[in-house]
């Protein structure tokens, strides 16, 4: 076998850390109808092909998860693969998952990725060289960590906004202002942030209540102020978040100053 390892571009070397490419020949050996897996600390997308020569067939695509176990699985006979390796630190800033979640996998690409998938296995297929099909792979995952960059300084500024309003905000709003739908920009608030967006919300807006109130405040007054609709409401959150009514809670204050 004729195996290569080619480096990847630059912005991607945080996140591949080699495309590799192996090829059969064919006149020497039958093609290849089993995949084995040995142990490996990184994620790898693998095409396989009929022959290494121009217009050769796609036969599959697979996404292999890291693993600590050896394995073999029949597949379609091949004679050329490419690969792409990923650090398995760099599933989530890649593929928006937590790395455990491919940990053992062996999963078609057109499953793991759906749509997208599809469409670059029909890029990959009509590709004429390793080269061109390395720089497909390179141009994907370059606009896929750079999307993920991008919604990174988005949830920046969804925080930011969220305190610049005391937490007196429209939530559900927020994901259209960001252009992003509901469930990316939860899912994407929680893992930036730790809270759902509502949650933290409610922590900002408690906590402007506690640095605006003083000795000489009225704390209903106080609670209208920050956005509390009913008192109700503010003295649930205020339970919630310290486990006291106000009353007790600012006497337990002025009991330790």
């Amino acid at each position: 076998m004729d195996y290569r390892i080619i480096l990847p571009p630059q912005e991607l070397r945080n996140v591949i850390s080699h495309f590799w490419v192996g090829t059969w020949n064919v006149l020497e050996q039958p093609p290849n109808e089993t995949y084995y897996i040995v142990a490996n600390s990184l994620t790898e997308i693998t095409f396989a092909f009929s022959s290494h020569r121009q217009h050769s067939n796609l036969l599959f695509s697979v996404v292999q998860g890291h693993t600590s176990l050896p394995n073999k699985l029949p597949v379609q006979g091949f004679y050329h693969l490419l690969g792409v390796a990923f650090y398995s630190y760099a599933i989530p800033t890649v593929f928006k998952m937590p790395s455990s979640e491919l940990n053992e996998e062996f999963i078609a690409l057109d499953t793991f990725l759906g749509y997208e998938g599809r469409v670059l296995n029909e890029k990959i297929a009509t590709a004429l060289t390793t080269e061109h099909r390395i720089k497909i792979l390179s141009d994907y995952f370059i606009a896929a960590v750079r999307k993920q960059q991008m919604e990174d300084k988005i949830i920046i500024g969804a925080i930011k906004k969220i305190k610049a309003s005391n937490g007196i905000i429209k939530v559900n709003e927020l994901a259209n202002d960001f252009c992003l739908s509901q469930k990316q920009f939860a899912r994407r608030f929680r893992a930036f942030a730790g809270f759902s967006p509502k949650m933290y919300s409610r922590i900002i807006r408690f906590e402007s209540v506690l640095q605006s109130y003083s000795n000489t405040s009225n704390l209903t007054d106080v609670a209208y102020a920050n956005g509390y609709y009913d008192q109700a409401h503010f003295i649930h959150d205020f339970k919630t978040f310290t486990g006291y009514n106000p009353t007790a809670f600012w006497k337990i204050g002025e009991e330790h100053k």
